[in-house]
């Protein structure tokens, strides 16, 4: 019987050894979340909100040129207006059809610069836009009933559209935005 014992004890006590060496899920669980959220103040804090303002105004712009040719659809002209403030601090972009407003919508342009043309559809990384977009100077863009482009550019500047308008952000290629003839707006370089 002592033998028995013998035997069993060491187990015993192998399993209450094992039983509290490591760490529980729980325990994983709770020391990544807090990682996490000091990762995610600490890459705040190092990357300013600034750095993405330009994909954000250029996806802002790319949405509502495709909702702007989305209400023109077999209706009547709608045309989208991109206006910076007087300041340059801020873009509000608006819709607008016969009736009235259809949408706007007001964002930050902090670290941001518009530039836009038509019938130019070399990248902005090569040929800049050529005119400035200011609250003085704002760019329409005219989509007809069938969704194509109508007399759209910067105010002063409106023309006949024939290969594509282009809105630069930053004057680089990736943030720019295209709207070809057909009214299809997307971002990067002109392919048209």
């Amino acid at each position: 019987m002592r033998r028995l014992d013998k035997i069993t004890s060491p187990i015993a006590s192998m399993r209450t050894a094992c039983r509290w060496s490591g760490f529980t899920l729980v325990e994983l669980v709770i020391t990544v979340l807090i990682l996490s959220i000091i990762s995610a103040v600490a890459l705040s804090r190092i990357l300013s909100g600034n750095s993405f303002n330009s994909i954000i105004v250029r996806d802002q712009i790319v949405s509502l040129a495709r909702t702007a040719q989305q209400n023109a659809l077999g209706r009547a002209d709608v045309e989208l207006t991109i206006t910076p403030s007087a300041g340059g601090d801020e873009l509000t972009l608006t819709t607008v059809d016969g009736l009235g407003t259809i949408e706007s919508y007001t964002m930050s342009l902090d670290s941001v610069t518009l530039s836009g043309d038509i019938n130019e559809t070399d990248s902005c990384a090569t040929t800049l836009g050529a005119d400035a977009l200011t609250s003085a100077t704002p760019m329409t863009i005219t989509f007809g009933e069938l969704g194509d482009l109508g007399d759209s550019g910067v105010t002063g500047s409106t023309g006949a559209v024939s290969s594509a308008v282009r809105i630069c952000l930053n004057d680089t290629a990736i943030e720019s935005v295209c709207v070809s003839p057909s009214g299809f707006a997307y971002a990067g370089n002109c392919d048209v």
